[in-house]
């Protein structure tokens, strides 16, 4: 099909019923399901490959128009003696999370939160965060959830947006941060603070002592629930489309943080997606909620999507890698979602002897574990090997599935199947209600297995940028051919299977001798060396050359043998690209890579640090490089 009559024929499509697109779904997925013989473009974006693994009889039933808090009632009706929330000893049944939810209903109600108004969150994943969605949803408001590390002028300015009122936080966040909350209060329209203590919903909160605040802005959680308990409950407000429910945060991986403005379609549809790309939500399934609610990860995939389907959510506000890897099997989860950083708490913990003999007595449990969602960060195959082949040690059949989103793309865009193999680097097919295409510099589509900036269209995704209209500019396309489609700045193609194969970020560049260079093909490289176990690939700040921080397998203590393995490497890369501007000079050797605060890897820690670098002059390279050149 030649570029123009794609666009024509692209124009042609966002203009059809709901009707025509559900006999258009069907008639592309017999195709693929080879029942009837028919023309395929060769592009995503039309051709929907992945069409024939969703489940049929739901995947017309993605958009749930009812406000969110509806639709949860709803969904539990039969649910209510189930486990909803499980936080340090204490299970909390949908009942008890719905009577729960309704007190704080009522005490935002009495102080004077209604429809279309915002309320500043700041927790991480406790029982009082998730009432928090339900009554905000409940009352037709919105939730800004804070991360407690956001910088102060992006906080304050997104708190004056809507002129936030009232902000909730958790004790420790108050406590630790104190000096930047005060800042923020005082130059924002926060009048009450509402200090939530961590163990307020724990069997131990009973006897935790209580906190008494002097301010006259700041009161306990249970006191601001107690000030609404004579309220008379109003009614559900009524749902609208593209009505705001809750803004989340961008991980801050490429550049400060951005709030992400998502709506009860959001997270309706999300859930809907999930269940009908056949991931298992029955009732009763434990999903480990260890990502922070301000990321769309935290509260919406592995949090209000679980609850929408009466499983149970286990709730641990700390994310540290040990410790997430220890209450996987401690509190037999049956899922994981979390990034490569902290499923890599196995391989510490299976080096220790205590943890070994727990294992054997059955207090560590890992059998039951069968959904494992790897994402947030680039992974490779031998990523998932390595976690397939620790978790196997530890008694889980589960295979390790990539995953891929961003807050923009409510979170989860893409996953893979089990039972479907999936080639290296993929990421897993477009859930349903998600199209993921890459375009060239000039928006077009690019046929299958061609590299190019990935472009997502979802029914799961934000409605903008908060507070952010320059940015909202340079993420939505404008054209009628890419209509609802956003700009992601990933690199990638699509297989002709449905995979996504995502590569790294467009901007993860190095500039050598006026060549641009992705610096995640230089890692790609280095990673398939047998004694790599870890890499990462930029150009050095001061130095502004080429380099590589490598994590070997195996301990290189003499130098002179280091020496010749980073120069074997240099001579893998060359043979790899046969281009010597590939190949660095500086290296840094390293036992591990930090963690940010999002528990992604933490890039701009590693950038920052300009020492201890070994350099390796690439010049004998270039008579092997005319050689390769003469054969």
């Amino acid at each position: 099909m030649e570029n123009n009559e794609l666009k024509d024929y692209k124009k042609k499509l966002q203009h059809l019923s709901e009707n025509e697109e559900k006999l258009r779904d069907i008639y592309l997925r017999q195709i693929q399901e080879g029942k009837i013989s028919g023309p395929l473009t060769g592009y995503a974006s039309i051709d929907k490959p992945a069409l024939q693994y969703y489940i049929m009889e739901k995947l017309h039933d993605i958009k749930k128009q009812e406000n969110f808090a509806q639709g949860l009632l709803r969904q539990n009706k039969d649910n209510l003696n189930r486990i909803a929330l499980e936080y340090f000893g204490s299970k909390i049944s949908y009942k008890t999370y719905f009577e729960q939810s309704k007190k704080l209903v009522k005490a935002l109600q009495k102080s004077g939160i209604k429809k279309g108004n915002y309320v500043t969150i700041c927790m991480p994943g406790i029982p009082e965060a998730m009432y928090s969605i339900f009554a905000l949803a409940y009352l037709g408001a919105a939730g800004i959830y804070l991360p407690p590390y956001l910088d102060k002028e992006t906080a304050i300015n997104d708190i004056n947006k809507d002129n936030s009122k009232i902000l909730i936080i958790m004790d420790l966040f108050y406590k630790n941060f104190k000096e930047t909350f005060d800042e923020i209060v005082e130059k924002t329209s926060i009048e009450k603070i509402v200090v939530v203590p961590t163990l307020n919903s724990s069997i131990l909160g009973k006897l935790q002592k209580k906190e008494i605040y002097e301010a006259d802005n700041v009161e306990t959680y249970n006191d601001f629930i107690e000030e609404g308990k004579n309220e008379n409950l109003t009614n559900i407000a009524d749902y609208e489309e593209k009505m705001p429910l809750a803004v989340v945060y961008s991980s801050g991986t490429t550049g400060v943080l951005k709030g992400v403005l998502l709506s009860h379609d959001t997270f309706n549809n999300s859930a809907s997606s999930y269940l009908a790309f056949g991931f298992n939500l029955t009732p009763g399934q434990k999903v480990y909620q260890a990502i922070p609610v301000w990321s769309s990860t935290g509260l919406v995939a592995d949090g209000t999507s679980a609850l929408y389907y009466g499983c149970t959510l286990y709730q641990n506000p700390k994310f540290e890698p040990e410790l997430y890897s220890k209450n996987l099997g401690l509190y037999k989860n049956n899922w994981g979602i979390a990034t490569t950083e902290m499923f890599n708490g196995l391989v510490d913990l299976n080096k220790k002897k205590l943890f070994k003999i727990m294992l054997k007595l059955g207090i560590y449990d890992y059998s039951q574990l069968e959904n494992v969602y790897i994402g947030g960060t680039f992974s490779t195959p031998n990523d998932r090997n390595r976690l397939n082949d620790i978790l196997k040690s530890v008694g889980c059949d589960a295979k390790v599935r990539a995953s891929y989103g961003t807050c923009e793309n409510g979170s989860i865009a893409t996953a893979e199947l089990n039972g479907i193999e999936h080639p290296d680097y993929s990421v897993g097919f477009p859930i349903p209600g998600v199209t993921v295409a890459a375009i060239d510099e000039n928006n077009n589509e690019l046929p299958y297995q061609t590299r190019g900036e990935l472009v997502i269209k979802t029914d799961c995704g934000m409605l903008r940028y908060y507070n952010r209209p320059d940015l909202n500019e340079k993420i939505f396309f404008n054209d009628e051919e890419w209509l609802g489609y956003k700009h992601t700045g990933d690199i990638g193609y699509i297989m002709p299977s449905g995979d996504v194969i995502y590569e790294g970020r467009a901007n993860d560049i190095s500039i050598v001798d006026n060549k641009k260079i992705y610096n995640f093909d230089v890692k790609k490289a280095i990673l398939s060396d047998e004694d790599v176990f870890d890499c990462e690939v930029f150009t050095h700040s001061i130095e502004n050359k080429l380099c590589a921080n490598i994590v070997f397998k195996n301990n290189y203590d003499n130098n002179n043998y280091l020496m010749e393995k980073l120069q074997d490497i240099q001579q893998k890369i060359l043979e790899y690209f046969s281009d010597i501007d590939y190949v660095p000079e500086l290296f840094k050797v390293r036992n591990c890579f930090p963690m940010a605060s999002s528990t992604k890897r933490d890039f701009k820690a590693i950038k920052e640090e300009t020492d201890n670098y070994i350099f390796v002059d690439k010049n004998y390279l270039v008579s092997n490089l005319s050689l390769r050149k003469i054969k």
